[in-house]
């Protein structure tokens, strides 16, 4: 995809470097709350201001700048299958499936199981625009090892690169265990992660346990690391955007500078673009507000200021798949895309990030698609303004016959899969189908004809044994 560089920007340049200095006050006048030993030590070791009994960092602005500058600019996120690697450039969105805990269907929703999981990730395996998975819950699994079941599913169905979801500092060990056997071995996992990580800051200015385990437990490999922020506004941030973006953009700040003492130059995203607003009204998070698109826009910008790449999820807020979640998906997609987010998460999700939808992922990358071409701009050079052709034509006549044309129709003009642009009469022979109509044979198709490419029996048969050994260990301590 060729790109221009220019970008949807919500604020100026004085107004970016406002949050950044409001960030660096709260970093050093309130400081954050790592709740982990071994993380204060090695930020007390640094320079920062620690109170081992509160277990609040406050970290000078120089501390801050010095280790942002640090996390790389470019790296490439890596996939089973080496042909669908991405290449984090600063240019280029890609997308990726979304996380949540229910599944829709019908009208009303029920828990994701490991079936349910095989599903989407065979799905998103077989669509051309996503690029990335991401894990999620699987209800039929045992309460304490999800996170590994979830991930045996993950890598069994798809090449592409993969984000599980990590739910324990013991499902990051099975996990990078997984992943070893699965590219063969721990140099082999650290010179091609096929995995990347992350977790988000609860709220306001904390980064607990689980979070800072698996940050340093994962360092050891260089995985690339999604530092997070997911605030409500209004709840757990201030009500103005300005406010709880200065506040998420701290929280992102400190959990940078962590991950680049563990190891520098560890690739880090930013992201603030979790975040929700709050709808006091309801007492309900929403994902599909203008105010949240326009927080996640403003996080792709002052991703840009630090030359970090940027994070961001998209969903809706409706609960079944209708011309509000179209509608709220299509803004969305449009705005994140546009203003530069590096990794955009959520297709497929509904329901503020509470459910997934196999139809309204279809339906979402069918609006990736059409965006990607926005995104590509207008392409002006002596090729694409063809004089001498115009000439030949000249005054009255028509291009239909012209080799430009059939060289340039594909290039230039976006082909729609899911869209009817045809005839009322045509659109009549083939059954007046709706959009719907069209998204429920496609789904159907894919699921009865697309196999990923499997993996080697011998690794299938470790990570299972892998999954069930983490099962038995949880029984023998007493958790079922």
């Amino acid at each position: 995809m060729n790109v221009k560089a220019q970008f949807f920007q919500v604020l100026s340049g004085d107004e970016v470097e406002s949050v950044h200095e409001a960030s660096l006050r709260i970093l050093s006048e309130v400081g954050l709350k790592f709740i982990d030993e071994t993380a204060l030590r090695i930020l007390d070791e640094a320079g920062a201001e620690v109170d081992f009994k509160t277990e609040i960092v406050k970290m000078p602005s120089s501390l801050v700048e010095e280790m942002v500058r640090k996390a790389p600019r470019r790296f490439t996120l890596h996939a089973l299958n080496p042909e669908k690697d991405l290449n984090i450039d600063g240019y280029h969105t890609y997308f990726g499936t979304g996380n949540a805990l229910n599944i829709l269907e019908g009208k009303g929703s029920r828990r994701i199981l490991k079936e349910d999981l095989k599903r989407y990730m065979r799905l998103a395996d077989a669509l051309e625009h996503v690029d990335f998975c991401v894990g999620t819950g699987v209800a039929d699994a045992p309460p304490r090892t999800w996170d590994v079941h979830q991930f045996e599913v993950m890598v069994n169905n798809s090449s592409k690169h993969l984000r599980p979801v990590i739910a324990s500092p013991y499902g990051a060990d099975a996990i990078l265990k997984m992943a070893e056997a699965v590219v063969g071995g721990g140099e082999a996992l650290a010179k091609r992660p096929i995995i990347s990580v992350g977790y988000v800051a609860s709220a306001p200015l904390r980064w607990d346990r689980t979070a800072l385990y698996v940050f340093r437990r994962t360092a050891e490999y260089n995985l690339p690391v999604n530092v997070e922020s997911e605030p409500l506004a209004g709840g757990t941030s201030p009500v103005t955007l300005a406010g709880t973006i200065a506040l998420a953009n701290a929280e992102v700040l400190g959990g940078v500078v962590f991950n680049q003492l563990l190891r520098k130059g560890r690739p880090c995203f930013y992201s603030i673009g979790f975040t929700h607003t709050f709808d006091l009204r309801t007492a309900l998070p929403l994902s599909g507000s203008p105010e949240a698109m326009l927080i996640a826009s403003a996080g792709a910008q002052l991703a840009r200021r630090y030359g970090l790449p940027s994070l961001s999820w998209v969903s809706s807020d409706s609960k079944t798949v209708n011309g509000q979640s179209i509608l709220e998906k299509a803004i969305s997609i449009t705005v994140h895309m546009l203003a530069g987010n590096t990794l955009i998460w959520g297709l497929g999700n509904m329901e503020s990030q509470a459910s997934m939808s196999l139809e309204q992922t279809i339906i979402d990358e069918e609006i990736v698609r059409l965006v990607k071409r926005l995104r590509e701009g207008v392409e002006v050079n002596m090729e694409t303004i063809p004089l001498e052709i115009v000439k030949r034509v000249g005054v009255g006549g028509n291009f239909l016959s012209e080799k430009h044309t059939s060289t340039h129709y594909l290039r230039e003009h976006v082909q729609a899969t899911l869209l009817d642009r045809a005839t009322r009469e045509a659109w009549a022979k083939k059954g007046s189908t709706t959009l719907m109509d069209r998204v429920r044979v496609k789904l159907n198709r894919i699921l009865e004809s697309h196999q990923p490419t499997p993996l080697d029996e011998d690794v299938r048969r470790t990570i299972r044994e892998i999954a069930m050994g983490a099962d038995k260990e949880w029984l023998k301590l007493g958790y079922g």
